[in-house]
């Protein structure tokens, strides 16, 4: 019996499915950096990695490209709302351009520890409430990423013991938000992108930034910066996001490896927050950096100005919704 040939038509229909199936599968997904890759002082590459790891383990194509590589922070953030970017360690601050509330978790002296904000987390649908917000735009929020131990001030001026002690110092904020809080201390700021700080303390254009030890150590800060102060102000915190588009069109098989993977490298990068916590002042003052360890008392001093400026950060209703949230899960 002679055997029918198959319509061209349905060949040509048989084979185009077979190359996108295998362009599907061999699709890379691509993990923008925001940091140097340095597994021991950077938490977004320890989030970064591990997130990676997980995926390759599952048989999913993962790429970590440097920081900038893909662009800086603007327009990571509008590849990864268009599609074209499908991971990307980014800044908090940028996400709120989609979602305001997302800066509660930001706000100075909101949570006591990292632990106290993950319970507010993982209790409450504050979270939830930003994804509402971002997805709409085309971004998810995949996790609050830790950068280390909650922050301080770091500076290339002087010792702080108290918001007294700003008074003539320029301090970066990171936008306008930030801007509040510090002027609400006394200092004076100046709104620098992060790419350009390096520049900005060794020209005088700032005197100092906020942001956790560790920091000033991974990007070699410290040949400028000479102070530190532990005002432990907020949780030092960047973010990883993904593109909605991307997410939606995941397989459900491949989207629990996604989902697994954020929840793996998250716990990963709470493991090494811990650490870090212990060695940061330590690795500051090996650099040459004078650490002042500030007592209660002195950052108290520091929170009751900057909780006046909640409201004119997020609103009153994000605002009200945080502090009951922090206040029943302490």
């Amino acid at each position: 019996m002679k055997r029918k040939r198959m319509p061209v038509f349905a060949v040509l229909a048989i084979l185009t499915i077979l190359i996108l199936a295998g362009v599907s599968h061999a699709a890379v997904i691509k993990i923008a950096l925001d940091s140097p890759p340095d597994i021991e002082n950077s938490g977004t590459y320890v989030w970064a990695k591990a997130f990676g790891d997980h995926l390759k383990a599952s048989d999913l194509d993962a790429k970590e490209f440097p920081r900038d590589a893909l662009g800086a922070e603007e327009e990571k953030l509008d590849q990864v709302c268009q599609g074209l970017l499908e991971v990307s360690m980014s800044d908090l601050a940028k996400a709120a351009q989609l979602e305001p509330s997302i800066f509660g978790f930001h706000l100075p002296y909101m949570f006591d520890s990292q632990e106290h904000m993950d319970r507010v987390v993982q209790k409450t649908d504050l979270f939830k409430k930003v994804n509402d917000g971002t997805t709409k735009k085309g971004v998810r929020v995949l996790a609050l990423v830790s950068t280390g131990a909650f922050s301080g001030l770091a500076n290339t001026k002087k010792s702080v013991n108290t918001p007294e002690d700003l008074k003539g110092l320029r301090i970066r904020a990171m936008d306008k938000n930030q801007v509040q809080y510090i002027e609400a201390w006394g200092a004076n700021t100046t709104i620098v992108p992060w790419a350009e700080i390096y520049n900005a303390l060794q020209t005088g254009i700032a005197d100092g930034y906020l942001n956790s030890a560790v920091v000033p150590v991974l990007f070699k800060h410290t040949e400028v910066i000479k102070y530190y102060s532990d005002i432990q102000y907020a949780a030092a915190l960047r973010i990883a996001i993904c593109s909605e588009e991307w997410y939606k069109k995941l397989s459900p098989a491949h989207r629990k490896i996604v989902d697994e993977a954020v929840l793996k490298a998250t716990a990963t990068n709470r493991g090494w927050q811990a650490q870090i916590e212990k060695k940061g002042l330590q690795d500051l003052e090996k650099a040459g950096v004078k650490v002042t360890r500030n007592t209660p008392e002195q950052r108290a001093l520091f929170a009751k100005p900057a909780r006046t400026v909640y409201e004119k950060v997020v609103g009153r209703e994000v605002a009200e919704a945080f502090v009951k949230a922090s206040d029943a899960n302490r």
